[in-house]
């Protein structure tokens, strides 16, 4: 406050004085190495879109700029380097009552996910004209065009089988050109300031093709495009091999435990009504999903979806399973989860990574920020080797594990931390148990506040969780802990990949976490 005042007091900002000359005052008393000031030339203005918002105009995104630009390598715009690039329009989504009769459907955020699962279907009747627009083909690349833009992925065998939004633009490569180094620079910080400076919007950002279409990609020897390449498509077949272990995991919960695939056609829901009702279901409308509730069972709960049946058709289903049912906090070591706190974030070096509940389904940790050595309860924000995970805030009930790679970073007191044999993948086997529906919906059935989903430490220890034998349990978590291993050995490939394409262009070694 003191320098506040004395600047106040002492800088002289008259009208008179020149640019440099208010300039000179400012740095004088300390001020302009702390404004995030950029100049450039006045032809700049009236190029291209004539924007006049100083996002575009940001340092990153001109230095961006002038490395492609001014470096050693020829560089092309993207469009020139591809066989098409485009967004499909808007449309009404009118989803499927029966699975059968639509298309499993992702939205931009699920598509980008680690592990992208659906449980929303097209309707085929309903669908739009240009319905096979929606479906890509395995080695295109997506790219993030609402909300927050400009995330790229490269599609796989597993995205193929899904209708994707529209608020995607399609990348279709050719094939002079490996996909996997465009995918590089493009998630490089030198490629995602080029892509991000052209957003717009002000609640909510938005990219169109045409801004896509003229990034320029420095064009890297040959030799160096395919090695990079290789290594992109590297990360991403472990991060197949990585699914296609979940699969297999769930697939052994299943028979093992004796439970049938869960689906909503299961709950007892009450039969559909009779007369002019049974009408309006011949029309097409279907009857609600009604249920009745024991005043005995209320639970002090009124609120609706803490009492729909589907929990209890949960329970039934494992109660006739192949093993007993024990609490998750009579099997557990412990269940913790952290205090509240206040998050101070500071620059790499001087604290620790920060995984936040966003984080846990993302294909790669996107935006990990930093919080200080100093915060008073960093001890119990420490991940342990091993733990799951499960979110407590927003998106309820997500699932991980704490795996090598992330041992020593921060997590938030959003998540909770569950130990249950660490040493000996035991710990996989409840981390496969609570994401498939029977664990899901235990967790989600607890949920209170407004605005903001919630859980408590207490809801997820009330879980009902299957006490499998020993080396059934050891079985399935072997497969889930090695399938979360290959997911973090695909990411520490791929940042060594775009490492090694921003090196190149900046000519210095950059590290990356």
């Amino acid at each position: 406050m003191a320098n506040h005042h004395r600047s106040a007091t002492q800088v002289d900002l008259s009208p008179t004085l020149t640019f440099d000359e208010r300039r000179q005052k400012f740095i004088e008393v300390g001020w302009w190495s702390s404004i995030p000031a950029n100049t450039i030339p006045s032809h700049w203005l009236f190029d291209g879109e004539h924007r006049l918002d100083a996002g575009y105009y940001t340092q990153e995104a001109i230095a961006a700029l002038r490395l492609v630009q001014d470096g050693h390598f020829k560089s092309m715009p993207l469009n020139e380097i591809v066989a098409d690039l485009f967004i499909l329009g808007r449309f009404k989504r009118i989803y499927a009552q029966d699975k059968d009769a639509g298309w499993p459907y992702l939205s931009a955020s699920e598509a980008l996910q680690f592990r992208p699962v659906s449980n929303r279907y097209i309707a085929r009747d309903h669908a739009p004209k240009n319905a096979q627009s929606h479906f890509v083909k395995q080695g295109w690349l997506l790219v993030s065009a609402s909300g927050t833009v400009g995330r790229v992925i490269v599609t796989s065998k597993r995205l193929e089988r899904y209708f994707l939004t529209h608020d995607l633009i399609r990348v279709v490569p050719k094939k002079f050109y490996p996909i996997g180094y465009l995918y590089a620079f493009l998630a490089s910080w030198i490629g995602q300031a080029l892509i991000s400076k052209d957003k717009y919007g002000s609640a909510i950002k938005h990219l169109e093709p045409h801004h896509l279409a003229s990034v320029p990609v420095p064009l890297l020897p040959d030799d160096e495009q395919k090695a990079i390449h290789d290594e992109i498509m590297r990360a991403y077949a472990l991060r197949e091999e990585a699914n296609e272990l979940l699969d297999e995991a769930d697939a052994l919960i299943h028979s093992e435990l004796g439970l049938p695939r869960f689906d909503e056609s299961l709950v007892p829901y009450l039969p559909a009504p009779t007369g002019s009702a049974r009408g309006k279901a011949h029309l097409g409308i279907p009857h609600p999903k009604a249920f009745t509730v024991l005043a005995s069972a209320l639970n002090d709960r009124l609120d609706v979806s803490y009492h729909v049946p589907v929990v209890q058709t949960v329970i039934d289903l494992l109660l006739r399973g192949n093993y007993p049912l024990q609490r998750l906090d009579d099997l557990a070591d412990n269940v913790h989860l952290p205090p509240r706190f206040k998050r101070i974030y500071v620059r790499k070096g001087y604290g620790v990574p920060f995984l936040r509940p966003s984080h846990l389904p993302q294909i790669r940790f996107y935006d990990l920020g930093y919080i200080s050595h100093l915060t008073r309860v960093l001890d119990s924000l420490t991940l342990r080797n091993g733990d799951v995970l499960v979110t407590t805030d927003g998106t309820v009930g997500r699932i991980s594990l704490v795996t090598s790679r992330i041992v020593g970073w921060a997590g938030s007191n959003n998540i909770a931390r569950i130990t249950y044999g660490n040493k000996d993948c035991r710990n996989g086997y409840l981390a496969a148990f609570l994401a498939t529906p029977y664990g899901f919906h235990q967790l989600n059935r607890e949920i209170y506040g407004g605005v903001v989903d919630h859980i408590d430490a207490s809801h997820i220890m009330a879980v009902f969780v299957p006490k499998a034998p020993d080396d059934v349990q050891r079985k399935i978590g072997k497969l889930v802990v090695s399938a979360y291993e290959k997911k973090d050995e695909a990411s520490i490939i791929e940042d060594v990949a775009i490492q090694r394409v921003e090196a190149r262009l900046t000519g210095f070694e950059q590290t990356r976490t």
